[in-house]
């Protein structure tokens, strides 16, 4: 490559790395159970949201250095945790889109796995609100798993927490309701039962 080239390709490769980087939902994983976003407090999504903006105010190089003071990004899949990747799910649609534009299926294959690995990184949403997994390709932080339990990552003292253990705000099935409601009907002629008996005396 020429001066005159390098040059160039340096110039674009320093006004990248300053440039703020987007963040995508395309790849969000809705099927692996011990991620969720339902059914948390109110003070969960604040925190979420400024987590986003947060990003947003980022380079790539915060988060590719682990240099970031407030999100405290860290690798992952390169020590023991509960997912050694992303779904196979996720791959194949990075993998997809890379065919369009290479038109080679085993290149494209290999370089979704290690897009979606060497730049998988995980972000705190705040301190004990949990924590966002992804990966960053082409300046965006591509959200792929909130993990607001740290399960990812799990303590010892706690180990994997599902959705209905750990939530606060609970949501409720068309039977919850059916249950609740002879639940309530049950308690409400105990009730009648035990006050006929009270004022009897």
């Amino acid at each position: 490559m020429s001066d005159k080239f390098s040059k160039i390709a340096a110039k674009d490769a320093k006004a990248v790395s300053s440039e703020k980087l987007k963040i995508s939902f395309e790849y969000m994983d809705w099927e692996t159970e011990e991620f969720f976003f339902h059914g948390l407090e109110q003070g969960y999504y604040i925190k979420f949201f400024e987590c986003i903006t947060q990003i947003k105010q980022s380079v790539e190089k915060d988060i590719l250095e682990q240099t970031h003071p407030s999100l405290t990004p860290k690798s992952i899949f390169n020590k023991n945790g509960t997912k050694n990747e992303f779904p196979v799910s996720v791959i194949d649609r990075v993998a997809n889109k890379l065919f369009l534009e290479t038109r080679d299926k085993e290149s494209a294959n290999d370089e979704a796995e290690s897009i979606t690995t060497r730049r998988a990184f995980e972000v705190r949403v705040a301190k004990t609100y949990g924590r966002l997994h992804g990966f960053i390709w082409n300046n965006i932080f591509h959200v792929v798993w909130v993990d607001p339990a740290h399960n990812l990552y799990p303590l010892n003292k706690y180990g994997v927490r599902k959705q209905e253990d750990y939530a606060t705000v609970k949501s409720f099935s068309g039977e919850e309701i059916v249950r609740l409601r002879d639940e309530l009907r049950n308690l409400q002629e105990q009730y009648d039962e035990l006050y006929k008996e009270w004022s009897s005396k």
